[in-house]
């Protein structure tokens, strides 16, 4: 087994979320994350990202888990509605893919949002 499997397969799916949480931070993206979605409709992706777009991701661990069928309903529909979304497992993270698809909703398509001003 090489180290970067051995990482991976190591990486909890709380570690890359915290790992996604801290990109967008330093990017300065709009980052979601519920921590209890117990009470979220069935499904329901876990981080929703929001830079020059919207990316719904779904992070899973890297062995064992595939997204249940709520969440290929979820998956489904959001790309249906032109929708970007991920499933990012720790392998992504690894190599650069997530950095790279974080990175790309920084990507300046207009002038950052500015607060009305109130007089």
């Amino acid at each position: 087994m090489s180290n970067h499997t051995a990482v991976a397969n190591a990486m909890t799916e709380g570690e890359l979320q915290e790992n996604v949480r801290e990109t967008c931070e330093a990017l300065g993206l709009l980052y979601w994350h519920d921590n209890d979605s117990r009470r979220n409709y069935a499904g329901f992706p876990d981080t929703v990202i929001v830079g020059t777009s919207v990316l719904w991701a779904e992070l899973k661990r890297q062995r064992g888990s595939n997204l249940r069928p709520a969440q290929v309903v979820w998956r489904d529909r959001l790309l249906a509605a032109g929708e970007q979304y991920r499933l990012w497992r720790p392998t992504d993270w690894l190599t650069g893919a997530i950095a790279r698809d974080l990175t790309a909703l920084r990507r300046v398509a207009r002038p950052p949002y500015a607060p009305a001003v109130t007089r």
